[in-house]
């Protein structure tokens, strides 16, 4: 190959890692890929294929220059198939296929199908040595895949994986966003009013088209009816249509399948993709409903009961048809988590209606979920349920007949800010107050109504959601910063490069390519950080517990960390008499290098850092020590907390994602082992990893 041919091929594969550092979407990436990647690759086509969440099947993504049958014969087939993309997805090394003789042979299917192209080359996906798809490249000749045009491959595929997955993550906490903001507006809105028969019809409209093209509510009626309440599209005279529609066609409470079905058993119903036998048991030889159900272009639905203190109060129904694309597991849990708000909206105003229309009030706000204070003109209390006592620490007992202000000291900062509703108004937007009560930090969600002769005060405890929104904030940004940091250094390193303005030596070349190279890997592994902080909140890591050696794992952690080891730094090993002991290699490995790279990392002014191994009793203790910076005793703890972080004037200015000491100690309590730290500022810290013994 020519001198030309490579500066050539270089200069494509640059462009692609410039519009893989661009993109944030993952459209934007597949397009990037399949675009400017599959010509850098010089190959006719290409498609991209992902592991589906339960990793049994592959999904295609996108292709570009297959005829278009591709996406209907290939958008969905299994990881067990004999294909090339399944073969790569199973083993997780590349694939190259030089001849179509030899395609053919191997993969015999492709030749069955007609599959288009002569070579083709499939690379693995990855990020962190986890395969999550696969990247298929087609080309028009036969192509001899000599080592340089394999290792470009191979680079191109890790380029895509990295933005892949980055942007992979970046969407799934867009869709967080979405749906905690959504949540937050449709609790809003169920707790605006007592009258739920609107609140409910509003719902609906809120829904659509954000989470459906259709959004229904129907309620269990006394009798056993099953009542309308409120159905909702982008189009009002399809609403009116939806509505002589259920006229015409009432539905039956013995049905199979739907709402009756979701309000006889109470338990949800999900098709990501409606079973055409189940519409053709709706339909029956009604050829009117037939036409019907095809104008409608029903493709996903969701119902979900809505239930309160084990009572099924109605159905909540999402279709998509038009335009929403079909249903995932994510979009039924926020379904289920609406409609529990909704039934809880619905509930407290049945409650509340009751409890204002006579002597079971008491009775009937004891199940209320939130706490409810009643106040008479002079501020005394006449009723404190049990859910005003839970949040307040102060038993019924010890409230009632006192003034408000003698029970709780902190009422009135509480109270003061809170606006309040007249009986049968339109209720006041709850104001959340913080509040400290016998030492308990809390926010509490206050909203209260005026009606004549006192006041009823309604209590939520928010703590969880927000300590939820805090840590959600915080992971936006700890991951904001760290990404943005080596994608920073990678763009200014490349921009430097393509500038004519000036010569660069090959030293500096070399140095700028390096600095590439490293801030790539930083990249990867903050990715992988974060990747892996998920699965552990999802108790989704798989272990492999085996006997192994952790003198052999020590040895090998050490001699990695010797290879870019900083000035002043020294290491040391002492494995004698260490006994085998039970755990996955790959984890201890993966703890060893994180505790080893802190202990480096918070050595700016240089030191002893080493790994000690010794016997403790049935099993073994793993000792990372150094003589840096040090941990203040207050915060010991603390540092094994998702996103915490030192004080930067602590470390020197040495900052981190946060993620590191967490992820150590959850892989090292998953493997029956404790990972705990002993630290003075100044002189140094010690984690000591325990671990059990082979039995």
């Amino acid at each position: 190959m020519s001198v030309h041919e490579r500066e050539d091929r270089a200069l494509r594969l640059q462009r692609v890692a410039e519009l893989l550092a661009e993109a944030v979407t993952p459209q934007e990436v597949l397009d990037a890929i399949l675009t400017e990647g599959v010509r850098a690759a010089e190959a006719r086509a290409g498609a991209i294929g992902v592991l589906s969440d339960d990793g049994e099947s592959v999904e295609l993504l996108a292709q570009q220059g297959y005829a278009g049958a591709i996406m209907e014969d290939w958008a969905r087939f299994p990881v067990s198939a004999h294909v090339p993309m399944s073969q790569v997805m199973r083993t997780g090394e590349p694939l190259f296929i030089s001849t179509l003789t030899e395609r053919n042979e191997l993969f015999p299917e492709l030749a069955q199908r007609g599959q288009e192209g002569s070579s083709i080359a499939v690379l693995p996906l990855a990020v962190e040595g986890r395969v999550f798809g696969a990247m298929a490249l087609s080309f028009a000749d036969e192509v001899e895949f000599g080592l340089e045009r394999r290792e470009m491959k191979v680079a191109l595929a890790r380029q895509a994986s990295q933005a892949l997955a980055r942007s992979r993550l970046f969407a799934q906490e867009q869709a967080l966003r979405e749906r905690m903001t959504f949540l937050a507006e449709a609790s809003e809105l169920l707790s605006s009013s007592l009258d739920y028969n609107l609140t409910l019809r509003q719902l609906t409209q809120l829904a659509v088209p954000g989470l459906a093209d259709w959004c229904a509510i129907d309620m269990a009626g006394e009798n056993g009816e099953i009542v309308r309440l409120a159905v909702a599209h982008q189009d009002p005279e399809k609403v009116r249509w939806a509505y002589a529609l259920q006229d015409r066609y009432p539905p039956k409470p013995d049905q199979p399948h739907g709402v009756p079905q979701v309000l006889r058993s109470g338990e949800a119903e999900f098709f990501p993709v409606i079973p055409d036998e189940i519409l053709e048991e709706a339909i029956g030889d009604d050829e009117e409903m037939r036409e019907i159900v095809e104008q409608l272009g029903l493709r996903s639905t969701i119902c979900v009961p809505l239930t309160a203190r084990g009572r099924t109060l109605g159905a909540l129904t999402l279709i998509a048809a038009e335009t929403h694309p079909t249903y995932t597991e994510a979009d039924l849990q926020l379904a289920l988590e609406l409609a529990h708000r909704a039934a809880v909206a619905v509930d407290n105003a049945r409650l509340y209606g009751e409890a204002e229309k006579g002597a079971n009030a008491a009775q009937a706000l004891a199940y209320v979920a939130d706490g409810v204070v009643l106040l008479d003109g002079d501020g005394v209390v006449r009723h404190w349920n049990p859910a005003a006592a839970a949040i307040t620490g102060v038993d019924e007992t010890h409230a009632l007949g006192k003034p408000v202000d003698e029970v709780v000291s902190a009422w009135a900062a509480l109270t003061s800010h809170v606006p309040l509703a007249q009986p049968g108004a339109s209720g006041t937007r709850p104001v959340t107050v913080p509040l400290v009560l016998d030492g308990r930090e809390l926010w509490v969600a206050v909203s209260g109504v005026d009606f004549g002769e006192g006041t009823v005060y309604a209590l939520q405890d928010v703590t969880g959601e927000r300590a939820l929104e805090k840590t959600r904030s915080d992971f936006v940004a700890t991951a904001s910063h760290e990404l943005r940091t080596p994608l920073a250094a990678v763009y200014g390193a490349v921009r430097t490069l393509r500038r004519e303005d000036i010569e660069l030596s090959e030293a500096d070349r070399t140095t700028f390519l390096e600095m590439i190279e490293s801030e790539a890997l930083r990249l990867s592994h903050i990715v992988g950080q974060i990747l892996l902080a998920g699965q552990l909140d999802a108790d989704a890591v798989e272990l492999s517990v085996t006997e192994c050696n952790p003198a052999e794992i020590a040895a090998g952690v050490i001699e990695s960390a010797s290879v870019h080891l900083p000035e002043g730094i020294t290491l040391s090993l002492n494995a004698d008499g260490a006994p085998s002991i039970m755990c996955d290699e790959n984890k201890l490995r993966q703890v060893l290098v994180n505790l080893l790279d802190n202990g480096i990392k918070y050595s700016p002014d240089g030191g002893k850092v080493g790994i000690r191994l010794e016997r403790d009793g049935n099993g073994c203790l793993i000792e990372v020590s150094d003589e840096g910076l040090g941990i203040p005793s207050s915060e010991r703890e603390k540092i094994f907390e998702k996103f915490y972080r030192l004080d930067p004037q602590q470390t020197k200015g040495v900052g981190g994602s946060g993620l590191g000491l967490y992820i150590c100690r959850e892989l090292v309590e998953r493997m029956d082992g404790t990972l705990v730290v002993d630290s003075e500022p100044g002189v140094g810290s010690r984690f000591t990893v325990a671990l059990p013994a082979r039995p």
